[in-house]
């Protein structure tokens, strides 16, 4: 079946809970679901797919999804790590046999350090997690307050310092060491319980820290010119190094874990084991947090931790992702329907290299079919900074002097946004060279500022590639939470574009396109919140995306287009969030606007 850009939608709404997705974090992910529409309608069966921002390899998978060859590329060494491991296909009793045989190696070498007294019958029992608690130190009267002891309900911090009613502020308060404060075990009947800290909990913690393995646990320091190092507060808290995020035990249980894992001899088996024992990382450290009702996971984007926060059984969180890796396979290799038989026993090519998107020397001119890419969004994410968490295990470490990003804080900050500029330019030129005569570029791009997607698009224009794009979709990724459905209220953009542009044939001429510069930003934001319909108004990322496609289509210039000046132009028009939902409530209406489909 053929298809053509007016078969894609222009609003694409892709939640990211399948089971690819899900199987490893890795920082803005796009889901397979939201890419293969675009390979299915550039290109054919047995074609090649060029991503060269890779990342974790989303698009080579989606590649493999749907029967094309795929070609990635990425300064990521994490990414390159994940991608393998997606792509590394094991026998589902074999994966499971490797993961046992690790464990319970790593398990007899860890010893009793997870080993506690079960309150209701004395029996001894493996904790499934305990609970730690920030504490602080009263300016008043000098007692300690364990933050865990003096929350609401609901989770809402204290409010006043127990002896004395002095009122808190967490950041005038000086911090205390951290403690634990609660246990969970298996009860008798099977179920979890929750306990409190014993001695024998807290002479195997203390026990841990002294252990001679934890000079042993691989780690990266954090330098204090890394912009997340500041972003993170963590000289704050003095944390410079990677392995300060995980507790003495877990550090311990880690290493022995890893160590078994690189003791299994069959190659394929070891990556598959080492891509699952990674992917357990950010729970297995103190940024995995705890909520009041259920865990809240960790925020990959950023080295914080919560005044609460797990100590999460290794094993426990390496069991899951075993079973992880099973169902991503199951969803990547299934037929995709009732005429694709085939598919699980075919292995479709596909390659990962570490190079730079200024310089896909290893491709030849005009060997590639077509490219979906999703380059860093300027200053939103440090790839490189946060990839070190990963890459102290695999042992190879992401160089950041080539990331595409734009530094806003220490010695890199000057000329940063220029650098970028530069480097996007680079690679969207090396795209037009690869690419066939009359193929298509897709290219994922969301950002708040109207100065960065100024830059892309000047990048974009210059590149040689027909500036008019033949598609321009809106891409929603879904939500899982109020905060990030809300977060358009925060300056945040919480939905890209995808903009689809095509390299012309030989000889052809493409028309030169100025871009107009008599319509004043704020008056086309203003026009369209104007003519704004139910469908485009469920949040103001909405709002700003679909502004952003109509600027795009009128040749405008995005330099001056920015979310805060949508933001503002909302609440001018008499518009309001949803505190609940995150949704627009329009002028004079008590409801909010409905998602599409609802």
């Amino acid at each position: 079946m053929s298809h053509t850009p007016a078969d894609l939608p222009e609003n694409l709404i892709v939640p990211r809970t399948d089971a690819v997705y899900n199987c490893h974090a890795y920082l803005t992910k796009v889901p397979i679901g939201a890419i293969v529409p675009f390979i299915e309608t550039f290109t054919k069966p047995g074609d090649t797919v060029l991503d060269f921002f890779a990342g974790s390899g989303m698009t080579g998978l989606a590649a493999v999804r749907a029967g094309r060859r795929a070609e990635m590329s990425d300064i990521s060494e994490l990414g390159k790590h994940i991608a393998t491991g997606y792509l590394t296909r094991i026998e589902r009793n074999t994966l499971r046999a490797g993961a046992e045989q690790a464990t319970a190696a790593a398990r007899k070498a860890l010893g009793n350090l997870y080993q506690t007294a079960r309150v209701s019958d004395s029996k001894p029992e493996e904790m499934v997690r305990t609970v730690w608690s920030f504490t602080y130190r009263c300016p008043s009267c000098s007692d300690t307050l364990v933050y865990f002891e003096h929350i609401s309900p609901t989770g809402s911090p204290p409010t006043n310092c127990p002896k004395c009613d002095h009122a808190f502020v967490k950041r005038l308060w000086e911090r205390g060491p951290d403690i634990p404060v609660q246990v969970v075990v298996r009860g008798e009947d099977g179920k979890l319980s929750e306990q409190l800290v014993s001695e024998i909990d807290l002479e195997r913690i203390a026990r841990a820290g002294t252990d001679s393995r934890q000079v042993k646990v691989p780690s990266l320091p954090i330098e204090e010119h890394r912009e997340m190092f500041s972003r993170s507060g963590l000289g704050k808290v003095g944390l410079r190094e990677t392995k300060g995020f995980f507790s003495a035990r877990n550090a311990i249980a880690l290493y022995e874990l890893w160590s078994a894992i690189n003791l299994t001899r069959n190659s394929k088996l070891r990556q598959k084991l080492g891509f699952c024992f990674t992917a357990t990382l950010p729970r297995a450290s103190r940024r995995y947090q705890w909520g009041p009702k259920r865990p809240l996971n960790a925020q990959n984007q950023t080295y914080y931790i919560a005044p609460i926060y797990y100590e999460w059984n290794i094993f426990e969180l390496f069991e899951r992702k075993v079973a992880a890796a099973i169902r991503a396979d199951d969803e990547l290799y299934r037929p995709r329907d009732s005429f694709d038989t085939a598919a699980p026993a075919t292995q479709v090519a596909a390659s990962y290299i570490t190079a730079s998107a200024s310089n896909l020397a290893h491709l030849k001119d005009e060997s590639i079919d077509y490219v979906f890419t999703d380059p860093p969004f300027g200053s939103n994410i440090f790839y490189s900074d946060m990839n070190l968490f990963h890459e102290a295990w695999i042992g190879k470490a992401t160089n950041p002097e080539n990331e595409a990003v734009v530094h806003t804080t220490g010695k890199r900050k000057p000329g940063s946004a220029e650098r970028y500029e530069r480097l996007l330019r680079a690679a969207f030129s090396e795209g037009f060279r690869v690419l066939r005569p009359g193929k298509y570029m897709s290219i994922v791009f969301g950002n708040s500022s109207g100065n960065v997607w100024g830059l892309m698009q000047r990048a974009l224009r210059d590149s040689g590639l027909d500036p008019t794009p033949v598609h321009i979709s809106v891409l929603d990724k879904g939500q899982r939470s109020v905060k990030g459905l809300a977060s358009g209220s925060e300056g945040v953009a919480t939905v890209d574009l995808v903009l689809t542009v095509r390299k012309p044939c030989e000889g052809e001429k493409i028309q030169t396109i100025r871009l107009a510069t008599a319509a004043s930003p704020r008056s086309c934001i203003a026009d369209a919140i104007a003519s704004l319909s139910i469908e485009d108004a469920q949040n103001p990322s909405h709002v700003y995306a679909r502004i952003l496609r109509r600027a795009i289509k009128q040749h405008l210039p995005l330099d001056g287009f920015h979310l805060s000046d949508v933001l503002i132009a909302l609440r001018d028009a008499g518009y309001s969030i949803d505190p609940k939902s995150g949704l627009l409530i329009g002028p004079r209406k008590s409801r909010p606007f409905a998602p599409v489909g609802a």
